[in-house]
Order: structure tokens, then C-alpha cells, then sequence
């Protein structure tokens, strides 16, 4: 088979690529920040061992943040 015979329009082979599951903006959304979940997920777990190995902390912040506020 001649090359010419499979596309009728010569630009065809060409521009196949853009069809590509890769180019699709459903793929381009999914894989916009391909770590963000695991990221946030890890993120999560460290402030909540955190709050729960150190509790003063979060007191001195709730002090902190009420002495801003008095002062502003």
C-alpha cells in the first residue's frame, strides 16, 4: 500500500499526534501536580503529629494570635 492512499488529506499524519490520549485536557488536569495529593495527604499527617507530640505549641499560637489582634 502506497502512504499516499492511507490519508486523504496530506497534512493527516502530520497532525495525528494532537489526537494522542496524552494532548487530551482531561489527562493534562489529572496530571497537572502529579504529587499534590500525596503532598497535601503528607503534609496532614506531619501537622497532626505535630498538635498531638507538642501541644504547647498550638497554645502559644492561639496567645500569640490573640495579642496581635489587641495590638492591631
Amino acid at each position: 500500500m502506497l502512504r499516499s492512499s492511507l490519508y486523504r488529506d496530506p497534512w493527516a499524519a502530520r497532525e495525528a499526534w494532537r489526537k494522542h490520549p496524552v494532548f487530551s485536557s482531561r489527562f493534562q488536569l489529572r496530571n497537572f501536580w502529579p504529587g499534590f495529593g500525596l503532598g497535601t495527604a503528607a503534609f496532614a499527617v506531619y501537622l497532626a503529629f505535630d498538635m498531638l507530640a507538642h501541644p504547647a505549641n498550638v497554645e502559644k499560637l492561639v496567645e500569640d494570635a490573640r495579642k496581635q489582634r489587641k495590638e492591631i
